[in-house]
């Protein structure tokens, strides 16, 4: 379609012609995409192996407090984000630690009951015959598992570490490019970052395979489409209008507090577990977890409270 530009004579001229995206906000693409789309990428990928192997309740009790603390750091202290009292935003901080930590610890307290009680159900008397039972394959298994789990914990860190400065980019970005205005650019960089991600790991099987470009191409995962196509899709489109949401956010409320704030998904999912998934079967975790999310509500409306406008 042709560009049209229009005068109005008791108005200034309106470009209409420039494309629009997101409430009518104008296209902008700045290189700090990319940089923030260096550091997403990496961390959500770490971040969905941590879930994997070390569990979503443990995994996400990880890496949520070290993002608030990243995003504390680069807010506060380098930023230098104003805010009404430095005691009432460290009270706020440590409420919103404790309620993470007390609902980690119902999800994860809750697996170490119920593998007690099936403990209790094979008697005493089954121990010795355990002990005789468990053949080295077993214990080689355990450990293992143990060190996968381990290795899951680390990835949770990086996430928390690494992924907790997806944003501090755009503050570096012109003010028109800020919130809304970031988007595209923040999609552009995550694509492009995925896609050098992808030819790398293509690139290491060529080597490892000397050559073979057919082994290479096989020994890329599976996007199973079929499979995931509507649960994927669903996934990314939440996490996508989430993303934008904490974009905002941001750029509305600064990276200590706005960001901060974003990290209270931790809720969100813990209802899931709770209340659709019934990950919590002991009245004395649901209890944990309940007074976890009010000390992490608690902290999320201090927080707020605690920030000053520009």
């Amino acid at each position: 379609t042709a560009c049209l530009c229009k005068k109005i004579q008791t108005q200034p001229p309106v470009p209409i012609c420039k494309p629009s995206f997101l409430l009518g906000e104008p296209f902008y693409f700045t290189p700090w995409g990319i940089l923030s789309g260096m550091f997403w990428v990496p961390g959500g990928t770490a971040g969905i192996y941590a879930v994997r192997t070390a569990g979503l309740a443990v995994s996400q009790g990880t890496w949520a407090p070290l993002k608030i603390a990243v995003a504390l750091v680069w807010g506060i202290l380098i930023f230098e984000e104003r805010v009404r009292t430095y005691w009432g935003t460290a009270l706020a901080m440590i409420l919103m630690f404790l309620g993470l930590w007390a609902t980690m610890y119902a999800f994860f307290s809750n697996d170490d009951d119920d593998d007690a009680t099936c403990n209790n159900r094979r008697g005493d008397l089954a121990e010795p015959l355990l002990s005789l039972l468990l053949t080295n394959n077993e214990e080689e298994e355990n450990q293992s598992l143990l060190k996968k789990k381990q290795k899951g914990l680390a990835f949770a860190v990086f996430d928390g570490l690494w992924g907790g400065s997806q944003l501090i980019p755009m503050h570096y970005a012109r003010s028109k490019e800020h919130g809304l205005g970031f988007v595209v650019s923040f999609a552009i960089g995550a694509t492009l970052v995925l896609v050098v991600m992808w030819l790398g790991r293509f690139l290491f099987s060529f080597l490892y395979y000397r050559g073979s470009w057919k082994e290479a191409y096989s020994s890329l995962p599976s996007l199973h489409v079929c499979d995931m196509w509507f649960a994927g899709g669903m996934a990314g489109l939440l996490w996508s209008v989430g993303n934008i949401m904490s974009i905002v956010a941001v750029a509305s409320l600064g990276e200590g507090i706005g960001y901060s704030i974003t990290q209270a998904h931790f809720l969100v999912s813990g209802m899931w577990g709770v209340f659709w998934f019934r990950e919590i079967s002991t009245t004395r975790n649901l209890v944990v977890w309940f007074v976890g999310s009010m000390l992490t509500l608690g902290g999320v409306l201090l927080l707020s409270h605690e920030h000053i406008r520009k």
